[in-house]
């Protein structure tokens, strides 16, 4: 069981225990098949702007002036703080010839609750108009007119940076911020301006600033054209470098043909589609109606062939759309197609047969989407930054979600809304893309929430047992998602699923078996070989643990029940069998009056927790929501466990009169405060190899916060759970740039 309605045993501190794209070759025109996964591989270095020879200024617009300097000189000991007593800052960088940003990341503050910007924005200088030369050539683009040191620092030509602008504070100006910060933008510039207007505490401080270039769009300078377009959506809109610009087919066909044409051809490695209006599910085939929803792509081609041209008359393919080793086809919206050696490219044509209307199935008299289309030259060695996205997946069976009010559907969007809550601070597209929080009432009833022109741009939901959720999906998506694991409905561990025979809304179930089995299983793979970024949460890190430790895909449900002894265990340390006691429940929630809290004990230098510590560098923190009946066993995290390559970052004690130690290597410690005996809960764990991050977490950073501190902590730790979040993002930057394409 996960949710409980009440807490029982004491809480104490404890000491940490474990802290101490597929290549398809041009001539090959066979089904790009899925059943390879997209390994991501780690690049040796990344091209930041405000550390180049092209980098010709840096300055603040006060008296500090040249200090402005420290912020991009790579060290940890020189910052650049703002002069007290202005009412605006101004930093700024000039460059000496245009530049492509891609991200931008800037490290703020002396410590959380201080120097920390909560009501600022960025801005670039954009380039000027290219010249044409007397032979009608283009010039070398230059930043000459911008290169001087006051053309740096004046209001004067000055923009807002697109997915940079209107920066909101996460947490509220008084109280602790998220020093670590990430935007993804698109745009060419010769200058980088942050303006502050106030911080949460004292003048600006900026310890580091990344202006990290990416990858051009040549398909930006071509012409598009179609063989017929739905009114309002035409055929350039594919290749605006917008997301909630779109091509749709015109009605009343079957086949449709989308084309760029370039001036001259340009070599070309890799080219990126972006399909469909946006996710959606539908009743699975086979499942009976209303048990378990299938993820599918909502007016989005069926078919489709890629089709490439060195002279703008004669084409070839280059791919076709993605299928699994079945046959089936594989649902990718963001596709990265690389080929096997860069090609001369005139034109680009998409050639798409059939298309799906908004449950996703096929559907007469539905017309595709796309999205974008781009294409980047093989001699360009930056990398691909497209802006993240967030998969939340309800982690619960989808039978049991189906007895929530509201069915699958509304139990689907009640973990993705608070999502959508959390990252719209660090993911500025989610204040548009906010179709699940506008899903759901007050007290969770849904409520008619129109699409908008943003939706899915950058979250989407499925189900855990979808059997559509394996790691051919999120490897070939590009970017890979954040997945996100949700915590859990009301169902424990068991070596079956079903509902209980004596109370019918209550469920045992086995999340080992295979998705086509009612469970999870699938999804081991590509937790193992890390192919995408994971986050879980309670019941999701659980899950997370369990995944991590199964090795094979032919497993009984005898060897399922073994595995779950060996990863879990009740919070008490006995096994899991049945449901849950009170006693074995922990739960500090931020809704309960007089809630009590668990005093979690965290690594303060570990990156994931550093904003929690703070100037105070305390340790612990009692204002982390939790709310669950079982844990991760400590001890399989040891050397040989089947977590092994996990590493422990927090844990927490909980003590009642029922505390047993699991195993030998399990200790437990007398009751300070009552009767009984304590152990150990990891509360937060991560992964230690430098592939995709997977980050677990115990408690409920992802949902709630308590409104004040608890006694012995400083005010401002009603943001942990939110610092915690935001740096578990910025986590996934940091591998989002080390293994972009």
């Amino acid at each position: 069981m996960r949710r409980a309605s009440r807490a029982i045993g004491a809480r104490v501190l404890l000491a940490a225990t474990a802290c101490g794209v597929v290549a398809v070759t041009c001539g090959d025109v066979r089904p790009a098949s899925a059943g390879s996964l997209v390994v991501a591989r780690e690049r040796t270095g990344v091209l930041d702007a405000l550390r180049a020879p092209n980098l010709l200024a840096v300055r603040a617009a006060d008296p500090t002036g040249e200090q402005a300097r420290f912020a991009v000189d790579g060290r940890d000991d020189t910052v650049w703080s703002g002069r007290p007593g202005e009412t605006r800052w101004k930093w700024s960088a000039a460059f000496a010839k245009p530049v492509h940003l891609g991200l931008v990341r800037a490290r703020f503050g002396t410590s959380a609750t201080s120097g920390v910007p909560t009501d600022f924005r960025w801005e670039v200088r954009r380039p000027p108009a290219p010249v044409v030369a007397p032979d009608g050539t283009l010039a070398a683009p230059t930043c000459s007119s911008w290169s001087t040191t006051s053309s740096a620092t004046s209001d004067d030509a000055w923009a807002p940076l697109d997915g940079a602008d209107a920066s909101d504070a996460i947490a509220g100006d008084a109280t602790a911020q998220p020093s670590r910060r990430s935007w993804f933008v698109d745009a060419d510039a010769c200058g980088l301006r942050l303006v502050v207007d106030r911080t949460n505490a004292g003048p600006p401080v900026l310890r580091e600033v990344q202006a990290i270039e990416s990858a051009e769009d040549v398909l930006r300078a071509g012409r598009a054209s179609d063989d017929g377009s739905y009114p309002g959506m035409p055929a350039a809109d594919a290749i605006d470098g917008t997301y909630e610009h779109r091509w749709a087919g015109a009605a009343g066909k079957g086949r449709w043909t989308l084309r760029v044409d370039l001036a001259a051809p340009v070599v070309v490695d890799r080219v990126r589609l972006v399909l469909g209006f946006d996710a959606t599910s539908s009743p699975r085939a086979g499942a009976g109606v209303g048990a378990g929803r299938a993820y599918a792509i909502a007016w989005g081609p069926i078919r489709y062939t890629l089709e490439a041209s060195e002279d703008g008359h004669r084409f070839v393919p280059v791919a076709t759309e993605p299928l699994r080793p079945d046959g089936a086809i594989l649902p990718l919206r963001r596709r990265l197609v690389t080929l096997s050696e860069g090609r001369p490219v005139r034109a680009l044509r998409l050639v798409m047969t059939g298309a799906t209307g908004s449950t996703g199935l096929p559907e007469a008299g539905a017309v595709p989407v796309v999205r974008e289309i781009a294409a980047y030259r093989a001699d360009d060695p930056r990398p691909i930054l497209a802006t993240p996205w967030v998969l939340s997946v309800n982690a619960n069976p989808a039978a049991e979600s189906r007895t929530e009010p509201g069915g699958e559907v509304t139990n689907d969007a009640y973990h993705a809304k608070f999502l959508q809550g959390r990252f719209a601070g660090l993911l500025p597209v989610l204040r548009r893309d906010d179709r699940y929080s506008r899903a759901l009432g007050l007290f969770g009833e849904p409520l008619d929430a129109p699409p908008r022109a943003e939706a899915g741009e950058a979250l989407e939901s499925i189900e855990g047992d979808d059997p559509q959720l394996d790691a051919q999906l999120l490897s070939q998506s590009s970017p890979p998602p954040i997945t996100v694991l949700s915590g859990s409905n009301d169902w424990d561990y068991a070596s079956e699923t079903g509902p209980d025979p004596a109370h019918p809304k209550r469920w045992h179930w086995d999340p080992l078996r295979d998705a086509r089995l009612g469970g999870m299983g699938q999804l081991a793979s590509a937790v193992h070989r890390r192919v995408a970024p994971f986050l879980g949460f309670c019941g999701g890190a659980q899950l997370l643990g369990l995944l991590e430790a199964k090795r094979s895909d032919a497993t009984s449900a005898e060897d399922d029940r073994r595995l779950i002894d060996q990863v879990l265990r009740r919070t008490s340390g006995h096994r899991i069998r049945g449901f849950a006691l009170p006693i074995d429940v922990e739960r500090a929630w931020p809704s309960d009056p007089h809630p009590p809290r668990a005093k979690i004990q965290f690594v303060p230098s570990d990156p994931l927790f550093t904003d929690l510590a703070g100037s105070l560098r305390r340790s612990t923190t009692q204002a982390l929501p939790e709310s669950h009946s079982d844990a991760v066993r400590p001890d399989a995290f040891l050397p040989g466990g089947p977590l092994e390559r996990f590493q422990v970052l927090a844990t927490s004690a909980f003590c009642a009169p029922d505390v047993v130690a699991a195993s030998a290597r399990d200790g437990v410690f007398p009751n300070p405060s009552g009767p009984g005996w304590c152990d150990t809960v990891p509360e937060a764990f991560r992964s230690r190899d430098p592939a995709w991050p997977i980050i677990g977490a115990q408690f409920h950073a992802e949902q709630r916060d308590f409104a004040t501190s608890a006694p012995g902590d400083p005010p401002e730790s009603t943001a942990d759970a939110r610092l915690f979040f935001a740096a578990a993002y910025e986590a996934m930057v940091d591998a989002y740039v080390r293994l972009a394409p």
